[in-house]
C-alpha cells in the first residue's frame, strides 16, 4: 500500500536524524584515528595515548607473521655502542648504550615534516628482529658472540651449518651489514677518539593480547646484541652526511 504525502513527510525527520547521527560517528572515528596517527603534540598529549589505544587497539591489530602468534607489536629499538681509543695512543674504552630511536623519536616531536633519516634506525630494527626470528636459537647464539675479528664469509659458513635455511642467512647477513654501516658512521660521529669497533643491538616490545593486562610502558622490551663488529669507515661524503644528521 503506496504511503501518503503526510506519512513520507513525518518520515523525514527520522531520516534526517539517522543520516546525521551516522555522519557524526564518522567524524568522531577519523578525529581519534587523525589522532592515533600523529606524531605527539599537545592535542595528542591531552588525550592521552592510552585512551586512543583503548579504540584503536581492538580494531587495528597486527598480524600474527610481525612478532609471533598472538601478540601485538609496540614498539622497537636500535641502539649503539663503540669501542673507543684516545687519538694519541693510549688504552681504549666501551661507551655506552646510545638508543638512536629514542634519540629520533624526541628529534621529530612536534615535527610534521621529520626528515626521512629520522626513520632508519626504527626500519633497521624492525628488518634485523624479523631475520632474527627466521633463524633458530643456535644461529641467534652465534650471532650474539660475533666478535670484530669475525669475517662475513666465516659468519655465513658457521650459521648455514648451524641451521637449514641459507636464504634466511642471506637475508640477515644483509640487514647485518646495513647496520654495521649505520652504527659505524654514527659512532664515527658521535664520539671523539678512533673507533676501534661498533656494537649494536634490537629491541622489541610486545603486549599481551588481551586488552587491559598491562600498557605499553608497564612491558620491558625483549634485547637482541649482535656482538662486535670492525668499524665501516665509509666515503668522505658519508661521513660528513653523518656529522651534519648527528649534531643537530
Amino acid at each position: 500500500m503506496p504511503t501518503s504525502p503526510q506519512q513520507d513527510e513525518s518520515a523525514r525527520p527520522r531520516h534526517r536524524w539517522v543520516i546525521e547521527v551516522l555522519l557524526a560517528l564518522v567524524v568522531v572515528h577519523s578525529v581519534i584515528l587523525a589522532l592515533w596517527l600523529a606524531p605527539a603534540g599537545p592535542l595528542r598529549d591531552a588525550v592521552g595515548d592510552s585512551r586512543l589505544a583503548s579504540y584503536v587497539d581492538p580494531y587495528f591489530q597486527q598480524g600474527r607473521d610481525v612478532v609471533g602468534v598472538g601478540r601485538h607489536q609496540v614498539d622497537e629499538s636500535f641502539s649503539v655502542r663503540a669501542f673507543v681509543a684516545p687519538d694519541g695512543g693510549g688504552k681504549g674504552a666501551a661507551t655506552g648504550w646510545v638508543d638512536l630511536t629514542q634519540l629520533d623519536t624526541r628529534a621529530a616531536r612536534h615535527d610534521v615534516t621529520a626528515e626521512r633519516a629520522r626513520l632508519v634506525a626504527r626500519r633497521l630494527a624492525t628488518n634485523l628482529n624479523l631475520a632474527m626470528l627466521d633463524l633458530n636459537a643456535a644461529q641467534r647464539r652465534l650471532i650474539g658472540d660475533l666478535t670484530a675479528e669475525d669475517l662475513p664469509s666465516g659468519i655465513r659458513i658457521s650459521l648455514e651449518k648451524a641451521g637449514d635455511d641459507p636464504a634466511a642467512v642471506r637475508v640477515f647477513q644483509a640487514y647485518h651489514q646495513m647496520a654495521t654501516q649505520f652504527a659505524s658512521l654514527y659512532a664515527q660521529s658521535q664520539w671523539d677518539g678512533r673507533v676501534d669497533r661498533v656494537q649494536f643491538r634490537t629491541g622489541r616490545r610486545t603486549v599481551p593480547s588481551a586488552a587491559g593486562e598491562a600498557s605499553p610502558d608497564e612491558v620491558d622490551a625483549a634485547m637482541v646484541s649482535y656482538g662486535w663488529r670492525p668499524t665501516f669507515r665509509g666515503s668522505l661524503e658519508a661521513r660528513e652526511a653523518f656529522d651534519s644528521f648527528v649534531t643537530r
